[in-house]
C-alpha cells in the first residue's frame, strides 16, 4: 500500500513560480545534533541539522559497523552533521561529530 501528498492538497500554501521569492525576517539560524550508541552486536548513529536563512546547506551522514571475528567482537558507530544558513551578511553555522567504538575479547 502507498499513498502520496500533494501540494495542492495543503490548502494553506501557495505554488510560487520560479520568478518568485520568499523574504524572511532576515535572521539566520544554524543547528546540528550527532548521537551515537554501540554495545555487543549492534551500532545505532543518528544525526540531524536544520537551518534558516536565505541561503541554505545541510549535510548528514552516519555510518555504523558490526563484526564477529572470533575472540573479538567490534562495534563502531559514527555521525556527522553540518549546516550553513546566510542572509544578507548575516551568517550562522554549526558542526557536530560523534563517534563510538566497542571492543569485546572473549576466550574460545
Amino acid at each position: 500500500m502507498s499513498s502520496s501528498l500533494i501540494i495542492s492538497d495543503l490548502n494553506y500554501l501557495q505554488t510560487l513560480d520560479q520568478s518568485s521569492s520568499v523574504v524572511g525576517g532576515g535572521s539566520v539560524y544554524a543547528g546540528t545534533v550527532t548521537t551515537t550508541n554501540i554495545g555487543l552486536g549492534y551500532a545505532v548513529g543518528g544525526a540531524g541539522a536544520v537551518t534558516i536563512g536565505q541561503t541554505t546547506y545541510t549535510n548528514t551522514q552516519t555510518n555504523t559497523t558490526v563484526k564477529n571475528l572470533g575472540m573479538l567482537n567490534y562495534s563502531r558507530a559514527d555521525a556527522a552533521a553540518i549546516a550553513y544558513a546566510k542572509t544578507g551578511d548575516q551568517m550562522a553555522l554549526s558542526s557536530s561529530f560523534n563517534t563510538s567504538i566497542f571492543l569485546n575479547f572473549t576466550n574460545v
